[in-house]
């Protein structure tokens, strides 16, 4: 006889047994066909994986022996592959390297380049980072300068930019952590690396322009014009190094963000490419991309931790005028000056690893 219950005075039937077990087994079999497909993507996403590292691995293994070795003295990052995994989860878990600051973006908050916005895909593998924006990663990319010069040119569209202050470098601020003393604002680093790329066989102008005036807002417009008026004056110039330093918002945190190479406490290093999406001229980003990627991985081999991720942003930062433009972050506000300096000697080392002469 079926069971019924009494709800307000009316008798309701009550679900068989039968009822109840046809609804577990269909309980049942869709929890373990969710279980089953989650099985088979994750399986897939780890065989994506497994062909990459190999993939990665083998160009790693490609490189020659001495590229592998490392100025600190240390095994080279690259011995079996070319994608550390620290760098790879930088932009997610600084404190990996053993900073826990947060990342702000430079200074000139109000200017159009710094409101352009960030693509965020730090934290993936280079060849997945290539395929998303489009690029070719399979063709190989050489940088070739010729043998006549200047080759290079270094500037600053912010001037200004200084470090933070230490007995051994003290000045007169013109803002926040900004001076017009270009002995110890990012001009001088700019004279470290101009000296160091001519010892590397390079012919470079260092132009020290103050762009800032009368506003950071429009300082790009006019690094534009000094680039333009460079390269008329100067043809056989290929390479532009937009110079920089970036900016902390805790300055006590950051003065633990420094690698140590030989003895010396270095800044960090940082590069931004700019895609240009908003222009009707856009820059050769993935030229510009892959030589940042390329100074990038050589620093890496110099010193595990010497770089953070590259940042790509949708700005153009005037990398239209050349497809080998680099605009480099060397340190920030929370560096000193001489950290930044000695950063400079192995940037002009890792390019000088990469940059071919003719």
């Amino acid at each position: 006889m079926r069971q019924t219950r009494t709800v307000h005075g009316k008798a309701l039937p009550l679900p068989d047994n039968g009822y109840k077990m046809k609804t577990a087994a269909l309980l049942k079999a869709a929890l373990g066909t969710g279980i089953a497909l989650c099985l088979a993507l994750s399986g897939i996403f780890v065989a994506r994986l497994c062909d990459q590292s190999r993939s990665v691995a083998a160009a790693g293994n490609a490189l020659p022996g001495t590229a592998r070795l490392d100025a600190s003295g240390e095994d080279a990052i690259f011995e079996q592959s070319i994608i550390d995994p620290r760098l790879i989860l930088a932009q997610e878990m600084p404190v990996i390297y053993g900073v826990d600051v947060e990342e702000v973006e430079m200074e000139d908050n109000t200017s159009e380049q710094n409101q352009e916005t960030d693509i965020y895909f730090d934290v993936l593998p280079e060849d997945v980072k290539m395929e998303i924006l489009g690029f070719a990663n399979d063709a190989p990319k050489e940088f070739h300068v010729g043998v006549s010069g200047p080759q290079i040119l270094i500037y600053h569209t912010h001037t200004t930019e200084a470090y933070r202050q230490t007995t051994d470098d003290e000045y007169v601020e013109t803002g926040a952590w900004r001076t017009k003393d270009e002995l110890h604002s990012v001009v001088a680093v700019g004279d470290v690396l101009d000296q160091e790329l001519e010892r590397y066989g390079y012919k470079v102008l260092h132009d020290t322009t103050n762009h800032e005036p009368p506003s950071l807002k429009t300082a790009y417009d006019r690094s534009l014009k000094t680039m333009e008026a460079d390269l008329k004056k100067q043809p056989t110039i290929s390479v532009f190094i937009d110079l920089h330093r970036d900016a902390y918002n805790n300055v006590d945190a950051g003065k633990k963000d420094f690698v140590t190479i030989n003895g010396e406490e270095c800044a960090r290093v940082m590069f931004v490419v700019g895609t240009g999406e908003k222009y009707s001229v856009k820059p050769n980003y993935e030229s510009n991309y892959k030589l940042a990627l390329a100074v990038t991985g050589e620093l890496e081999k110099i010193k595990k931790g010497f770089t953070r991720p590259i940042r790509v942003k949708t700005g153009r930062y005037n990398q239209q005028v050349s497809d080998m433009c680099l605009l480099i972050e060397i340190g920030h506000n929370a560096n000193s000056l001489q950290q930044a300096k000695n950063a400079a000697k192995y940037v002009a080392l890792a390019l000088s690893r990469v940059l071919e002469i003719d």
